[in-house]
């Protein structure tokens, strides 16, 4: 049966026929096959090209907008403006997402399938679904920028100046379009033509309320769209049945190194529950799984394996370092998130190093390497390395630490790299300048040259039970369902459940931690730290970045006009409405 990505082919042609021949018109331009727009917009299969030029815009992996925050930095700093926000010397030169193309291509779609000879109720459906894209943009762009002009004509080129809407009437705007939608889109769909899997479903349309809510601050909304998702039965977490030859070698040498078994039966787990949880979480990312299949997708960013133009760069380039096959490693966890992992209880926060602390233990590992003068991959055997000090900091840590974060001296068996690779840091433009790789998200092998082929998900099961928890606690205190729904993802992990005594203030305290671990690397975290308060960003964001050697640093500082992104001087410069309109600070 088909799904989107069956049809992936076709979307730079609908992005071509939707956009291009409908919107510009007027512009000189000489369209595929020389069709011109009284030849589009007539037929059934005009829509589905037009719907799939939308399709073509659905956003996918976001580990750069974890380098706004306090989880990641992008060291190519003229990749994103991560390094801007960081330092707070963000300003309106930069575009920081001002963009409307998403609402446009939807209410190009929404308009002109009117003229299309088609199904009265899959026209209906199919607008449903454009509309979600439309929703879902103004959501960001309210997140980013605040006030900003709905739009839901097709506007001329040289249409007047729009003034931007209240934050109010965007929200509004946005939960009412939500609520529309989720009355009209079906829960799932069989497959082949107007039917492909993939499509924006009732659960999609309600993660998107689930998630927008709770960044609102609504959430008695967050609540029960969560909930509604949750009593739908539709999704679980993903789990594997058994380990494989190579993750059990690994798993070994993890336990050797790093895990005390005994301590994990006394914080309530099992080694097994332990390390399977650990290859879980993990897989959930891998190409095998990255599909929709996969339970816990709600809705994937699809792509297409064998065509460069159809895959993903950015797990691949953006993740890998250059020694594993030629990445450039670009947005690299920071020591502030290794030190956010839980311990192995699930409760405790180990208490991080010093920057001098750790350099001095580093630098013993490096000297003992030296001196047992053999290969690395053997070192790591050794009693010398299972006993270094320098190991301490990475010993008995939650089990979504050692699936998220590669570390050096810490071997990955899994990947193309061959089961003898063991991650070893240097300096060089496309290795991190921290020390630490994201092993989350990355893929493990590919057979498309530097490029990621499995689907990404956009909104995941995790995500819905996190909100659940948080919005229920806000709502309710630290009740037992909060509790039920955060040890759904305990236990899937292979971790403790989580305390069963907090007060509202702590358990809002330690949900923020679990959602930051839980969600790392896919670009929640700037959002939160916003929605959290002034005070807590500045607290989270004040702070050096430090390598492991403690040669490289980076001072990050947080300003409030950071609460909002600037509106860009272009587009200030086209519309004269926005010249006095601009964001506070900038």
């Amino acid at each position: 049966m088909k799904n989107i990505k069956s049809n992936i082919k076709n979307l730079f042609l609908g992005a071509v026929l939707a956009t291009t021949v409908v919107a510009c018109v007027d512009l000189d331009v000489n369209p595929p096959a020389a069709i011109g727009p009284d030849d589009f917009w007539n037929t059934e299969k005009d829509a589905w090209y037009g719907l799939n030029a939308c399709y073509a815009l659905m956003p996918g992996c976001d580990v750069y907008m974890d380098a706004y925050a306090d989880n990641a930095f992008n060291h190519h700093g003229h990749e994103s403006s991560g390094q801007a926000i960081q330092t707070a010397s963000l300003n309106a030169t930069r575009d920081a997402g001002y963009n409307y193309e998403n609402i446009r291509r939807s209410n190009i779609f929404i308009q002109n399938v009117e003229t299309c000879v088609m199904s009265e109720d899959l026209k209906i459906r199919m607008k449903a679904e454009a509309r979600f894209f439309r929703a879902n943009t103004y959501v960001s762009l309210n997140l980013n920028f605040g006030k900003v002009a709905i739009i839901t004509d097709v506007l001329d080129y040289d249409a007047g100046s729009v003034a931007r809407n209240s934050v109010e009437e965007v929200q509004k705007f946005v939960m009412d379009e939500l609520n529309a939608i989720i009355n009209i889109l079906p829960e799932s769909y069989v497959g082949g033509y107007m039917n492909e899997k993939g499509r924006i479903t009732k659960w999609a349309a309600l993660a998107l309320k689930a998630r927008t809510a709770l960044y609102w601050g609504q959430y008695d909304v967050a609540e029960a769209a969560a909930k509604e998702i949750m009593n739908g039965n539709q999704f679980s977490l993903f789990k594997l049945n058994a380990l494989t030859e190579t993750q059990q070698k690994e798993a070994d040498q993890l336990m050797k190194l790093y895990v005390d078994e005994n301590a994990l039966e006394a914080a309530g787990t099992t080694k097994e529950k332990f390390l399977q949880g650990l290859f879980s979480y993990e897989g959930l990312w891998h190409t095998e799984y990255a599909n929709l299949e996969n339970p816990e997708y709600i809705l994937a960013r699809q792509y297409k394996a064998g065509n460069i133009d159809y895959t993903d760069y950015v797990r691949y380039l953006a993740l890998r370092p250059d020694q594993m096959g030629g990445g450039w490693a670009s947005v690299e966890p920071i020591q502030d998130l290794v030190d956010t992992y839980w311990d192995h209880t699930g409760k405790q926060i180990p208490t991080p190093l010093t920057p001098a602390v750790r350099s001095s233990r580093y630098e013993g590992m490096l000297q003992a390497f030296e001196e047992a003068d053999t290969t690395l991959y053997e070192f790591v055997k050794t009693d010398a390395m299972a006993n270094a000090d320098y190991n301490a900091e990475f010993k008995n840590r939650d089990a979504r630490f050692y699936a998220s974060i590669l570390f050096p001296f810490k071997g990955w068996y899994e990947t193309d790299m061959g089961e003898e690779f063991v991650y070893t840091w240097r300096y060089s433009n496309n290795d991190p300048k921290g020390g630490y790789v994201f092993r989350k998200i990355q893929p493990k092998t590919t057979a498309t040259p530097q490029r990621a082929e499995g689907d990404y998900p956009v909104f995941r099961y995790a995500e819905i039970l996190l909100t659940f928890a948080e919005a229920s606690v806000q709502n309710s205190g630290w009740n037992t369902a909060a509790q039920q729904a955060l040890n759904e993802l305990r236990e899937r992990c292979g971790m403790p459940n989580v305390p069963t005594s907090l007060g509202k203030e702590e358990a809002l305290e330690f949900i923020r931690n679990e959602r930051r671990i839980e969600l790392a690397g896919e670009g929640h975290r700037y959002y939160d730290l916003r929605r959290y308060g002034k005070e807590y960003a500045k607290e989270n964001m004040t702070m050096t970045m430090y390598s492991i050697d403690n040669n490289f640093s980076f001072p990050m500082r947080w300003e409030d006009k950071l609460m909002l992104m600037p509106i860009p001087q272009t587009a200030m410069d086209l519309n004269p409405l926005l010249q006095s309109d601009q964001n506070a600070g900038y």
